[in-house]
């Protein structure tokens, strides 16, 4: 497998990269407070949807759960509605953040996440409170879509991240699991690394 130490900048995904997570656990748990309309969790990832535009920040956490609750007959707490959707959100294991730690040292490293207000709330407090620390501090910039108004795989998060910090795309490499967002990096000339978690594979096996 091929190692990238000698890459100057890295670029990392969250979800699915550092954070383990499970999209299933938010459809099952959706189910379980009567979420009749599954195929809206489903299609988490289309262009204009609910969680396409709670990613980029077009709607608040409000006006998300509004939407939400749309689909549900009974009532349901703005609670219930963030446990749901934050149950999908596991653990970030110890060994990435020293891995993270470590690439300090001699990299450039920033992250980049499709993510929204109310993941975002969840799992800063839930690392803060298993790890003790700040997810921000390990590095030297954390980009999120819904604080952008850009989301994967659209090429402009890419080339504005590159941008604001004088990065060299060929010099930087960007990390997801998402092949989509792995060939659209790779089509603004980064180097870039899909990360292909159905075959086992993880972050730390790259460095």
């Amino acid at each position: 497998m091929q190692k990238y130490n000698s890459i100057p900048n890295i670029i990392f995904d969250f979800g699915g990269v550092l954070l383990n997570i499970d999209t299933n656990q938010a459809v099952k748990s959706f189910k379980e407070i009567g979420l009749t309309n599954i195929d809206l969790v489903k299609k988490e990832y289309q262009t204009n949807g609910l969680f396409d535009r709670l990613e980029k920040g077009i709607i608040s956490a409000d006006q998300f759960r509004l939407e939400i609750r749309e689909h549900i007959k009974s009532e349901v707490t703005d609670e219930q509605i963030d446990t749901a959707w934050n149950s999908m959100l596991l653990d970030l294991p110890y060994e990435r953040l020293l891995m993270l730690e470590k690439l300090k040292k001699n990299h450039r490293i920033f992250l980049l996440s499709n993510t929204n207000i109310i993941h975002w709330k969840a799992y800063m407090s839930m690392i803060q409170k298993v790890h003790g620390v700040c997810l921000s501090d390990f590095f030297e910039k954390d980009y999120y879509s819904h604080n952008m108004g850009l989301r994967k795989p659209d090429t402009k998060i890419y080339t504005t991240v590159m941008e604001k910090e004088g990065l060299v795309p060929s010099d930087t490499l960007f990390i997801d699991d998402m092949y989509a967002n792995y060939e659209a990096a790779k089509s603004v000339g980064m180097q870039a690394h899909f990360l292909d978690l159905k075959n086992g594979e993880t972050v730390l096996d790259l460095f």
